[in-house]
């Protein structure tokens, strides 16, 4: 909200109330059932101002995505002892409150850098400083966060008018990371206009009131004029006077999840919670298995609805079969948030860009380009774990560790209060090399949706010296035999835990020494891991803490370029070659697929999940003798499968058949629907919930609608 400058009081100065013009919806026996103030943002401010200490400074209080934003132009007081007033005020008002500096205070970039090379200890280096001004936040890439104290933050915010925050310098610089700065830099003024919009909206009044969510008797007339009247009187429609969006909501009791793909399959998972108040999209991947698009992408021709009713999307991680199709929805017209963790947002970007440049360079279609992932970063709003979250009206989100891969979340919604749903996306009940097991403990969970990629009886994982045991002798066993291992692997997730596992088990003398190549995407995802070290698990970070990177070897060469990977085509000696993708669908993978294919000496070893349809699951269970391909020159060539393959089970960052009953029983919800898994294992899944918990389970289908309440 901004203030004409020729007003000569303060809101503290004000003696009389704001009034508040209403537009009002009158029941059957005229008790009111909505009331919209039309200055619900003054009126907010107004409470905030007169609830805060002078020394504060505050210029203007507004809603800001999320939050409720109070500028400052003291923030050496707002970030000390205005938190205390503002955690009582959170309580009382149930509002979540974030300071900013106001820009009037703020130094210029290069003055911030100067600055705060100045204040930082001589030890600590900055590799990256960004300053973002549609948030007053600098975001600082340094060698050791933990060496910045709150003292030094607090003096960085009193001299320089920018709040920081920090992230650990990678061993290389992340292009995604940098790509993301440059997008928020050039689009600063477009995403405060965007946050302003946004926090209205969530922060709105309620269009409904409890009184027509829970009776029965909701016939009422509208004081509206009368093309918003409606004669059915479980329909609403009406104009939000606050922002201009149309809102329509119907049967206004229920809860419903729309299912519009990833049930009873692995890929294109996406869902859709309806409430009373609002529309909330639940991932919104791809299945790569499919060439048909009727297939391959989420139905959202089939929920009749436009995509500016959508209040949020929520996307789980940053995997293609969860959020493949997330740029799509943009070039279509969403213009809403999007809600993930802080490291899914330069993941999905990085998978999201390679999306692009193999389309291009293959001729394949994809149904958005370049402009429609940089409309995903403006208008990604990163979320830490563990930090409840309005995205509507009546609907808080918490991400909590997934388990699965970096910056996973299971997500936890509730609504209004009355029901909680828990949508697990993929997760990992269990520890890892790289990772901490999946957070399952949940005061209150009615619902939960959950997968079940492993959810065969026979699907045990078998214990990790075991797993390690295997996976060692299958390579020695090929490189002592003269042949190459090529290991195709996901660039997020499964090629960090590979890279952790090959490193230790030769630096222990189990595993034969031999190069090991690296190629693809996993250098850059690998340097994104380690901007967010924190959200690794408990080893890793406290190695990082220390000093050691885990994803740098010795015995590790990346390859970089066509002419390298030829290097390596000629040598004839014993080798190891990670590359993406992990199911041999695009990039460079194919690539040495095409090389060690056809010698019975080589070795290919799967250590992720195989999707129906894909080429890596063709080879894995031996359904192809040979495959066509494109060569370098453009032409098609028949490509023999000689060589042998394996699966080692244990690497996959799913929970097995034990983790998911685990899981369940302990979340304990009153309901399961099972999802993102081939037929039989979902139905396993569902019938074994039911037949030991007594928990009422189910499998839906692609295109139906569940009530939950």
């Amino acid at each position: 909200m901004t203030h004409d400058k020729t007003e000569k009081i303060t809101l503290r100065e004000r003696s009389i109330p704001l009034r508040e013009p209403n537009v009002v919806i009158k029941g059957d026996k005229g008790n009111s059932l909505l009331s919209s103030p039309v200055n619900f943002e003054e009126k907010l401010e107004y409470q905030v101002m007169q609830s805060i200490p002078k020394e504060a400074q505050v210029t203007v209080v507004r809603c800001e995505s999320a939050n409720i934003a109070i500028y400052t132009k003291n923030p050496s007081f707002a970030l000390t002892e205005l938190t205390l007033h503002l955690s009582a005020l959170s309580k009382s008002m149930k509002k979540r409150f974030i300071i900013r500096t106001d820009p009037s205070i703020r130094l210029s970039e290069d003055d911030a850098r100067n600055a705060i090379s100045k204040i930082l200890p001589k030890e600590i280096l900055i590799t990256v400083l960004f300053c973002d001004e549609a948030t007053g936040e600098v975001v600082l890439e340094v060698n050791n966060p933990e060496g910045i104290t709150a003292e030094i933050f607090l003096q960085i915010a009193k001299e320089t008018g920018w709040i920081a925050h920090t992230r650990r310098s990678p061993h290389i610089p992340s292009n995604s990371i940098k790509n993301i700065h440059s997008i928020l830099k050039n689009s600063s003024k477009e995403r405060i206009a965007f946050y302003q919009s946004l926090g209205k909206r969530i922060f709105r009044p309620p269009l409904l009131s409890n009184s027509l969510l829970y009776n029965d008797d909701t016939n009422c007339e509208a004081n509206l004029t009368p093309t918003n009247k409606v004669s059915n009187s479980r329909y609403l429609s009406r104009k939000s006077v606050d922002d201009g969006a149309i809102y329509q909501y119907s049967n206004l009791k229920e809860v419903t999840i729309y299912c519009l793909g990833g049930v009873k399959q692995v890929g294109r998972s996406c869902f859709i919670v309806v409430t009373p108040e609002s529309k909330i999209m639940l991932d919104c991947g791809i299945n790569p298995g499919e060439n048909m698009n009727y297939n391959a992408y989420p139905r959202l021709d089939w929920f009749n609805f436009n995509l500016e009713e959508l209040d949020a999307v929520v996307i789980s991680h940053a995997h293609i079969d969860h959020q493949g199709f997330l740029p799509a929805i943009f070039k279509y017209g969403y213009k809403g948030p999007i809600y993930c963790t802080e490291p899914t947002l330069p993941l999905m970007t990085l998978l999201q860009m390679d999306s692009v440049k193999i389309a291009q360079s293959n001729g394949s279609y994809l149904p958005y380009e370049i402009r429609d992932v940089n409309e995903v970063i403006k208008h990604c709003i990163p979320l830490p774990y563990g930090k409840p979250t309005d995205i509507s009206p009546d609907v808080t989100i918490t991400l909590n560790n997934a388990g699965h891969i970096m910056g996973s979340a299971t997500v936890h919604i509730n609504i209004s209060g009355a029901h909680n749903i828990l949508y697990t996306g993929d997760y990992k009940y269990a520890k890892t090399q790289l990772l901490d097991g999946a957070l399952a403990n949940y005061p209150r969970v009615e619902t939960i949706i959950t997968e079940s990629t492993y959810g065969a009886s026979s699907d045990i994982m078998p214990d990790q010296s075991v797993v390690y045991n295997t996976f060692t002798n299958s390579i020695n066993h090929t490189l002592m035999s003269g042949g190459k291992v090529l290991i195709p692997v996901p660039a997020v997730g499964r090629a960090q835990e590979i890279m952790l596992v090959l490193d230790k088990e030769m630096r222990e003398g189990r595993l034969v020494e031999s190069p090991i190549f690296i190629e693809g995407m996993i250098s850059e995802a690998s340097a994104i891991h380690m901007s967010y070290a924190h959200y690794l698990g408990y080893e890793v970070r406290k190695s990082v803490s220390e000093g050691t990177n885990p994803f740098l070897s010795s015995y590790f060469t990346v390859i970089n370029g066509i002419g390298k990977r030829e290097e390596v085509f000629n040598d004839d000696s014993p080798s190891i070659i990670m590359a993406t993708s992990g199911m041999l669908e695009g990039g460079p993978s194919v690539e040495y697929f095409k090389q060690i294919s056809p010698n019975p000496k080589n070795k290919i070893i799967f250590v992720s999940y195989q999707i129906n349809g894909t080429l890596g699951r063709r080879v894995l269970d031996g359904t192809i003798s040979e495959a066509s391909m494109i060569d370098k020159n453009g032409k098609v060539k028949v490509i023999p499968v000689r060589c042998s393959k394996q699966k080692i089970d244990g690497f996959s960052g799913h929970s097995d058949f034990n983790q998911i009953l685990n899981f369940v029983s302990k979340v304990r919800p009153k309901r399961v629907l099972v999802n993102h898994g081939e037929k039989s294992k979902s139905e396993n899944i569902a019938s074994v919930i039911y037949s030991r918990m007594k928990i009422r389970s189910s499998v839906p289908d692609n295109r139906e609608i569940i009530k939950l309440r």
